[in-house]
């Protein structure tokens, strides 16, 4: 139990956020760890599109090991190192405390992460992470040590778009997110059109509507959120048939 936790805590350091993007914790999200998990992996990259991917990381309180069955505290786990990111991908941590770059969480906290990049075609492939961390438990000075190597970043050319329906469309996530007064949308689409947007309230009311004259290709759409109170929104991107939904964050 007390690896499995040790890979909670050492993932949610795997990222940071800069003092100047404090970033959100998505509220879904209320079990210790890591989040998105091993399963969900991290979102795949298309060349010619910026990437971005929010990490929400909760630290337990403490851990409870085999023998004897005593909860020990989780005073703090740092971040060591990541390695293995795509060419000109940052990451950058953030934890409510006086020192927001120090990539360091204290138990019992939830905090989040961010990794941006813009890629090109000559980064595709897979780019497996490597993530170093000190886990500090009981008041110990010496910290236990743990390694992550299952997360990856996938970059795909523009070519490899994935199809709905047979009709090629995507929409990347907005950059940056969460937003503070501006934020904006990449999207490709196989034709010259009109891709609808919708946006969504956390109970279902439509706040915003707007009809994209989009061209074949990339489209860079700029949304103002200056007037949207916090919070997480649902953002409905429709191409005649087909719909693609991204989850935004806004936070002034």
């Amino acid at each position: 139990m007390v690896k499995n936790l040790l890979a909670t805590a050492a993932l949610l350091l795997t990222i940071s956020f800069s003092f100047s993007q404090n970033c959100v914790p998505d509220g879904q999200y209320t079990t210790s760890g890591i989040h998105p998990d091993s399963a969900t992996n991290f979102a795949p990259a298309y060349a010619g599109t910026p990437y971005s991917q929010l990490i929400t990381v909760i630290i337990p309180q403490d851990t409870t090991p085999p023998f004897p069955p005593i909860p020990i505290p989780w005073d703090s786990t740092v971040m060591v190192s990541m390695s293995g990111l795509p060419p000109g991908f940052t990451y950058a941590c953030w934890n409510n405390s006086t020192s927001p770059n120090r990539c360091s969480w204290r138990g019992n906290t939830t905090g989040c992460a961010i990794i941006t990049g813009n890629p090109t075609i000559n980064d595709t492939g897979t780019y497996n992470l490597t993530v170093v961390t000190n886990n500090y438990l009981g008041g110990s000075t010496n910290p236990i040590g743990f390694t992550i190597t299952y997360y990856k970043i996938k970059v795909n050319g523009p070519a490899s778009v994935p199809s709905v329906n047979g009709v090629s469309f995507f929409v990347s996530q907005n950059v940056p997110n969460p937003a503070n007064t501006s934020t904006e949308f990449d999207f490709i689409s196989d034709a010259n059109t009109t891709v609808k947007l919708k946006i969504y309230n956390i109970v279902g009311d439509v706040i915003y509507s707007y009809d994209i004259k989009a061209s074949q290709g990339t489209n860079h759409f700029s949304l103002s959120t200056k007037t949207f109170p916090n919070g997480i929104y649902l953002c409905a991107f429709t191409k005649g048939d087909n719909t693609i939904t991204k989850r935004m964050v806004v936070s002034h």
